[in-house]
């Protein structure tokens, strides 16, 4: 269900296993200027989780912030029709019947653009992430670029997130290491990104970083060098 993180923002936690581990994924919420909701990497789309984003308001855009996180978009588009989508580079080929509005690119598109800023992380051409920068509550929206694990109930989890670099606190996993192709390029964004007026970071898997944001992504991104 939705949950409040701050005025017009709102997350949904579902449940995802990738390979037996539990890494769970998470949607964010924004009500814009218009009233209308722009839904970022949106996740399985429940009848109680459709009712609660219905109370909010009409959604106008749904957002597919990287190459990955697509599986759930066909959901949201059949059920709110009138939403513009708004995909990374890459998700097109994965769903070639889809009917986009666009690719995300470097600027915030108009109808974001007051209550969003947004940037297309350089150096990574597999995964094509694009962060954002919700203004008004000074919240960064990551989807693979971050996780923060700090915990699991399962042997296999804690395994599992060991083996890929994404255990104990905010680090990027070797996965994602390993997709760029461009440290150079990759360093300049991650300075783009704390240029911004950030505190608050959400990250698509692991828990929400609720405070520190700036000295956390210098700490797990130091790797890519000064």
């Amino acid at each position: 269900m939705l949950q409040q993180l701050a005025p017009d923002l709102w997350i949904a936690d579902h449940q995802l296993k990738i390979m037996g581990a539990e890494f769970g994924a998470r949607m964010s919420v924004i009500r814009l200027g218009s009233g209308g909701l722009f839904v970022h990497s949106p996740v399985a789309l429940t009848p109680e989780l459709h009712a609660a984003i219905h109370k909010l308001g009409p959604v106008e855009a749904v957002i597919a912030p990287n190459a990955m996180h697509h599986m759930y978009l066909p959901a949201f588009t059949e059920s709110f029709p009138t939403a513009l989508v708004y995909v990374a580079d890459g998700v097109t080929a994965k769903h070639p019947d889809l009917q986009v509005s666009g690719l995300l690119g470097e600027e915030p598109e108009p109808l974001w653009a007051f209550e969003l800023d947004q940037h297309r992380i350089a150096g990574q051409p597999r995964i094509n992430e694009v962060a954002f920068l919700h203004k008004p509550s000074r919240t960064l929206l990551l989807a693979d670029w971050l996780f923060n694990f700090n915990r699991s109930d399962t042997w296999w989890t804690r395994t599992f997130l060991r083996l890929a670099g994404a255990y104990h606190g905010p680090s990027q996993s070797r996965l994602l290491r390993l997709s760029i192709a461009d440290r150079a390029a990759a360093r300049a964004s991650r300075d783009r990104l704390l240029a911004w007026d950030f505190d608050r970071i959400i990250v698509a898997h692991g828990d929400i970083i609720p405070r520190d944001g700036k000295a956390v992504v210098r700490k797990a991104t130091a790797w890519l060098g000064p």
